[in-house]
C-alpha cells in the first residue's frame, strides 16, 4: 500500500473512533451525532430558518427538518413565525436548549482534552492547519 493509501485508511480510523466516542457521550445527555452543532449555530445567531442551518451545517433540508423535529420533540427548540415572512418558520432554543448548551460546551472540552492528550500547543496549531486543509481539498 502507499503512503497515502496508509494516510486515508489511518484517516478514516480517526474519524470513526472519534464517531463512536462522540456518540457514547451525547448518548449520555440525550442527544444525536449533529445535534450539538445545530443547537450551537442557533446559540450564536437566534432564532433563524431551516434553510439557514442546512446551508451553514452543509447538510440537506430534510437531515435539517428531522434533526429540528427531535429537538423540538426533546423541548430544545421552538418554531416560530417570522414576523416578516409568515410564510417562513425561524427555529429559536428553549430554555432547556440553552441549558444542554452549557453542557456540551463542557462535554466538548472533555472530547478535546481526550483527543489530543499528549500534544503540545505548537502541535495543536500544526494539526489544526492540517486538519483545515484537508478541508480546502475537499471543498467542491
Amino acid at each position: 500500500m502507499e503512503m497515502s493509501d496508509d494516510l486515508d485508511i489511518l484517516l478514516r480510523k480517526v474519524c470513526k473512533v472519534h464517531t463512536n466516542k462522540v456518540n457514547k457521550i451525547l448518548d449520555e445527555v440525550g442527544l444525536h451525532i449533529g445535534q450539538p452543532m445545530l443547537l450551537r449555530s442557533l446559540h450564536k445567531k437566534g432564532g433563524v430558518p431551516q434553510s439557514v442551518l442546512a446551508k451553514e451545517l452543509e447538510i440537506t433540508p430534510a437531515t435539517t427538518s428531522t434533526m429540528v423535529k427531535r429537538l423540538e420533540k426533546g423541548g430544545y427548540v421552538i418554531r416560530k413565525r417570522d414576523a416578516v415572512d409568515e410564510r417562513v418558520s425561524n427555529i429559536y432554543l428553549t430554555d432547556k436548549g440553552r441549558e444542554i448548551g452549557s453542557k456540551l460546551e463542557g462535554l466538548q472540552q472533555t472530547m478535546e482534552k481526550i483527543v489530543f492528550n499528549g500534544f503540545s500547543e505548537d502541535e495543536k496549531k500544526i494539526m489544526r492547519l492540517y486538519l483545515e486543509r484537508m478541508i480546502d481539498n475537499m471543498a467542491d
